[in-house]
């Protein structure tokens, strides 16, 4: 993960050990009603090391969890020509001890801290598509959250509402207001919906994070290979963390409010069938001013991808993608007293490449590609901690998909 001031470098070490099995089945009762079921267990092990320097010396933190984790599910759905329902319901358990330490080299080592990890989550929900009218489809849904164990217990109730309208055949309007709680998921799977309207549901947020989302969008065909759209949206998300008094070292949960506000349009030309152009513009608004998480007090970030892609009936393809990006905002440095943060601001581009072939009857692909192709030097804070777009250096890379 990039943070905006270079010496915010994370000397980290990261080690997780996961095994798991997963069964699942469909019966289909009629062409038009069916029943599916997931059954999830995993167990792992997850260790990080993290060598921090502070004003007294260096002090190496870390973390170890070992956990099982267990989660089924069932969903029905039912399809008509004017009515389609999906309904179903969810449990989500996790046993495990995380404990935490650290040490000062040449010091004796402080006994670590350990808690035990107790989360039970069960969810319920029910989603109607109306298609009552021509080209209109109508989201009319709710869910139901029951989170017990984690940082706060709570039982939430999530309504759902979308619509989708093509006033012609080659324009698509759409638009949604819903509400979401951070789902405990195991291998960051689920079988419900994880979308409304075409806006997405689930985000990596922070656990047990209340968040109400809206969203406006259109797509347009302007020609048979030239397609483009835009999208508004954005959230309001509730997030309990622990607040923990500097001058008493006593905690407390407490609430933040962040927002976060996302504009995107996107250009797709296919002028032949071997070649497809791309361009998009992504601004992204982000206030976190209650709780900076990672150095983020706020940020103003623009995107601007432009790429070209490649494939070639052989098998071979191959993609260039050039990105501009300007970011600026209010920072906080690690390890900095509370409430100090400085402005920054940056902009530069960034180009990545990659070639791949595809195996003969599909059995895989072979790809060697670069990320930050020219080696670029940037100043740069990643908003999105667990996908992170852009790397500080020259990266080179190889990649061997199967598929039996």
């Amino acid at each position: 993960m990039l943070r905006y001031f270079p010496s915010d470098f994370l000397n980290e070490r990261t080690h997780e050990d996961t095994y798991g099995a997963r069964f699942g089945f469909h019966h289909a009762f009629t062409p038009g009603s069916d029943l599916i079921g997931c059954f999830t267990y995993q167990n792992g092990d997850f260790k990080v090391h993290d060598r921090e320097l502070f004003t007294f010396g260096r002090v190496i933190l870390g973390q170890e969890d070992q956990e099982d984790s267990y989660s089924g599910e069932l969903q029905y759905l039912f399809r008509s020509e004017r009515l389609n329902l999906v309904g179903g319901a969810g449990y989500f358990r996790i046993d495990g001890n995380l404990d935490t330490f650290f040490f000062i080299p040449g010091l004796p080592p402080f006994p670590p801290s350990t808690k035990e990890r107790d989360i039970n989550h069960t969810n319920l929900y029910l989603y109607s598509y109306l298609n009552f009218l021509k080209n209109l489809t109508i989201t009319v849904g709710a869910g139901g959250d029951f989170f017990q164990g984690g940082i706060v217990d709570r039982n939430q109730f999530n309504p759902k509402f979308g619509v989708t309208w093509n006033p012609f055949a080659s324009t698509t309007l759409r638009g949604a207001i819903f509400r979401t709680f951070n789902r405990t998921l195991i291998n960051s799977q689920t079988i419900e919906p994880t979308q409304v309207a075409g806006f997405n549901q689930f985000f990596d947020d922070l656990e047990a994070t209340d968040a109400w989302n809206y969203g406006v969008a259109i797509d347009q065909k302007f020609l048979n290979k030239l397609f483009g759209g835009a999208e508004f949206s954005a959230r309001d998300l509730e997030v309990p963390f622990i607040d923990t008094s500097v001058t008493t070292g006593k905690s407390k949960i407490s609430e933040a409010d962040y927002k976060v506000w996302m504009i995107r349009a996107y250009l797709l030309w296919t002028p032949h069938p071997w070649f497809a152009l791309t361009a998009e513009y992504e601004y992204e608004k982000l206030d976190w001013e209650d709780n900076p998480v990672l150095g983020i007090v706020n940020a103003r970030t623009q995107r601007l991808p432009l790429a070209v892609s490649f494939f070639h009936p052989s098998g071979l393809s191959a993609f260039v993608k050039a990105t501009y990006v300007n970011q600026r905002g209010d920072f906080q440095p690690a390890h900095f007293t509370p409430g100090v943060f400085f402005k920054g601001e940056d902009q530069f581009w960034v180009a990545d490449a990659a070639i791949s072939y595809r195996l003969p009857k599909r059995f895989g692909f072979l790809t060697v590609g670069a990320r930050n192709l020219f080696d670029r030097s940037f100043r740069y804070q990643d908003t999105d901690f667990k996908n992170p777009l852009f790397q500080p250096k020259r990266t080179i890379y190889g990649k061997v998909t199967l598929s039996f």
